[in-house]
């Protein structure tokens, strides 16, 4: 189980109906987001219960904003559901990241540009726990997250469902900007050490890099998913 400990992702994760199963609300709070809350659970039929300030305390440690909620795991669906559902013709591919911060972080820059998925790598990610709740702001139930036992097969069923797949590259010749999002298009972002594995960047259609000064080394994965994604959303929106 994974747990809520901060108050906007609760509202968030409550509003986006995220399988939460239970709530403990610190006695010594009451103010417009407690009152929010407990709405919000009335109206899902979620269980809620004020306790004092140290119970809270005993389940989400002492860094908490007064709250605590169990939350289901995430139900993940399958690449054929997501691409089913599609809608704004942009998919992000996690290579590795294992970083749970970055994997919050970047689910909730692929809420904000309206992405049609998360492919995550079965073996070596990140788990979805409460950190990635946390820095995701509650957006983890935005998004259509696919588990994936093979990343590189799953590449060649994009690209025959007509996505055009690229990848971040340091070292490419094409800058990220000029490259043509409006396009279907799925972007693989690598590990936070290795970055894209070889094999995934030949899979890619292309290779795409983000210029910055020469004096910093490389960019953190969850700066370079924000780059990268708010380019292809800027350019989907034109088109429209």
């Amino acid at each position: 189980m994974a747990a809520i400990t901060t108050l906007h992702a609760l509202i968030e994760a409550l509003k986006d109906g995220a399988p939460v199963n239970k709530v403990l609300l610190s006695l010594s709070r009451r103010d417009a987001k407690i009152t929010a809350i407990v709405d919000l659970c009335r109206q899902r039929g979620v269980v809620f219960q004020f306790v004092p300030a140290e119970a809270v305390d005993r389940k989400a440690g002492t860094r908490n904003q007064g709250v605590w909620a169990e939350v289901a795991p995430v139900n993940f669906c399958s690449l054929e559901e997501m691409l089913a559902a599609a809608r704004t013709g942009l998919v992000v591919i996690l290579d590795n990241i294992e970083d749970t911060g970055n994997l919050g972080a970047i689910v909730r820059t692929a809420a904000a540009v309206e992405a049609d998925g998360v492919l995550l790598s079965v073996r070596g990610s990140a788990p979805v726990n409460d950190t990635a709740w946390k820095t995701s702001a509650g957006t983890l139930g935005k998004v259509r997250l696919v588990q994936s036992r093979n990343l590189s097969l799953d590449i060649e069923k994009l690209k025959k469902n007509n996505f055009w797949v690229v990848a971040t590259d340091q070292h490419a010749g094409m800058n990220f900007y000029d490259f043509d999002f409006k396009t279907p298009t799925a972007v693989i972002l690598g590990n936070e050490s290795r970055g894209v594995a070889p094999l995934l960047k030949k899979r890619a259609d292309q290779l795409l890099a983000i210029p910055h000064a020469a004096s910093v080394e490389s960019l953190n994965v969850s700066a370079a998913a924000a780059i990268i994604l708010f380019e292809a959303y800027r350019q989907k929106q034109k088109k429209t």
